[in-house]
């Protein structure tokens, strides 16, 4: 397969149908780093537990570190949720419709992408001005004098991944405008030669 605009959204064909890219890695590393996140979350609050109850200790600052973890991992992992098409949505009408009619339904999974793109761009705008307030003042979350941390990365990871987001949701619309014009329900292997 060489080089071209459809090589761009669906990357190169790794065999078994499956299709990476650039993006698509860039997109399943935030997956793996998300996970990672649960992971070490997971860890600070087994940690933490056997802390209290075997040194009558509580380690400082778990509480607010896993809050703050959840919101991360949320948009970490939201591109890679929409990239392997796992998603909440109800399917029992799309899918059908676009058995019968893969033009309108495909048109209509294109209409869904573009309005999730416009929904992850209003979040992208709306938390860009606080990302910027959060550098510009040094702003932290925690408690002064017992545990504390800038609130600025969780803000960068966020409207950063809301970015990347919005380009998958993009990318996602181009291959369903594209299955319309052709009239296919999915990509078939000669679709993507």
């Amino acid at each position: 397969m060489s080089f071209s605009f459809k090589t761009l959204i669906l990357g190169r064909r790794l065999g078994n149908a499956q299709h990476n890219s650039l993006f698509g890695y860039l997109v399943d590393g935030l997956n793996a780093i998300g996970s990672l996140l649960i992971f070490i979350i997971m860890a600070m609050i087994v940690i933490d537990v056997l802390s209290r109850n075997l040194f009558n200790q509580p380690i400082a600052g778990v509480a607010e570190l896993v809050a703050a973890s959840i919101v991360m991992i949320v948009f970490l992992q939201l591109p890679g949720t929409l990239r392997h098409n796992r998603m909440a949505q109800a399917d029992i009408f799309i899918v059908g419709f676009t058995d019968k009619h893969p033009r309108m339904g495909n048109l209509l999974m294109c209409m869904f992408f573009m309005a999730g793109s416009y929904m992850l761009y209003i979040v992208y705008t709306g938390t860009l001005p606080t990302f910027i307030r959060a550098w510009e003042r040094q702003q932290f979350m925690g408690v002064e004098g017992v545990f504390t941390f800038p609130v600025w990365p969780i803000r960068f990871i966020v409207i950063s991944c809301a970015a990347i987001t919005v380009v998958q949701y993009l990318l996602l619309a181009i291959q369903s405008l594209w299955l319309a014009w052709h009239g296919q329900v999915c990509l078939t292997e000669e679709a993507e030669q």
